[in-house]
């Protein structure tokens, strides 16, 4: 299978978290695109040497800028678009690999040390927190530089 196709598949898990979330019938077909147009952004940025933590934040970015910009026009919350949209680039493998490590850990030996799996456990660690704020801090990125304002 081609790479590009592979970026397809954060639309099931975006469409499967819109569900879960109640998101109107009409607005599904934008989680999926989004979620795909994510995924593809980010694997670009990754693409072009950047770091995994710097492409999530810029394909958060993008996400909550298309949702914010969609919901003006729809008359919706944009967070209906971006939390789905955004929800299949949650470093699940990163979280993975420090809880592996950290069991690792707790099952050693007394006469090893397992300084390999603890930085495994911490590099992995710190890299699945960076990537949530990355997503939460993107997402939020058009709210916090555009505030609306009220027209009352």
């Amino acid at each position: 299978m081609h790479n590009w196709l592979l970026e397809l598949w954060a639309a099931p898990a975006a469409l499967g978290f819109a569900l879960l979330f109640n998101v109107p019938p009409r607005a599904l077909w934008l989680c999926a695109g989004l979620a795909v147009l994510g995924h593809a952004a980010r694997k670009w940025v990754v693409f072009l040497q950047g770091d995994i933590v710097f492409a999530t934040l810029a394909a958060a970015i993008l996400i909550g800028l298309i949702a914010e910009w969609w919901s003006t026009r729809r008359n919706e919350p944009a967070i209906i678009y971006a939390i789905s949209a955004a929800i299949p680039m949650v470093p699940g493998t990163y979280m993975y690999k420090s809880v592996q490590a950290l069991l690792g850990i707790a099952s050693l030996p007394a006469t090893e040390t397992g300084q390999a799996l603890l930085v495994t456990a911490g590099v992995s660690g710190v890299k699945a927190v960076m990537i949530v704020l990355a997503l939460a801090f993107g997402i939020a990125a058009p709210l916090l530089l555009w505030p609306k304002r009220n027209s009352t």
